[in-house]
């Protein structure tokens, strides 16, 4: 079997569980939580304002904590930069990763505010 041919079974994967589409929504969801909290360091960006963009979803099949394979999806997060200094004129603030195991099933996520 090629890569490629691996590739396009993890892609029909994804797309069958639509793990970039629950894991956009999930951040979203987790995002407005926080931000009802004021002392949330989400609260500089205001929620309108932030940007989701699916990152990459990778397989992880070798971990020191899990033994069975397992799809990470990231979606970025970002703010509009006015300067356009950063790729696509957007700059990370945070990312939401969510891991899925064979049947779809979320196992785990997190999300993480990087600024």
């Amino acid at each position: 079997m090629k890569l490629t041919d691996i590739n396009n079974y993890l892609e029909e994967h994804s797309n069958r569980f639509k793990l970039a589409n629950i894991a956009e929504e999930n951040c979203k969801r987790l995002l407005e939580e926080r931000t009802r909290d004021s002392q949330s360091e989400w609260n500089d960006y205001r929620f309108p304002n932030l940007v989701f963009r699916l990152i990459e979803q990778v397989l992880v099949f070798n971990h020191i904590l899990r033994s069975t394979p397992q799809i990470r999806t990231r979606i970025g997060i970002y703010i509009k930069d006015p300067d356009k200094i950063h790729f696509m004129d957007l700059e990370q603030v945070g990312y939401y990763q969510l891991d899925s195991i064979e049947d779809g099933e979320i196992i785990d996520d997190w999300l993480v505010f990087e600024k």
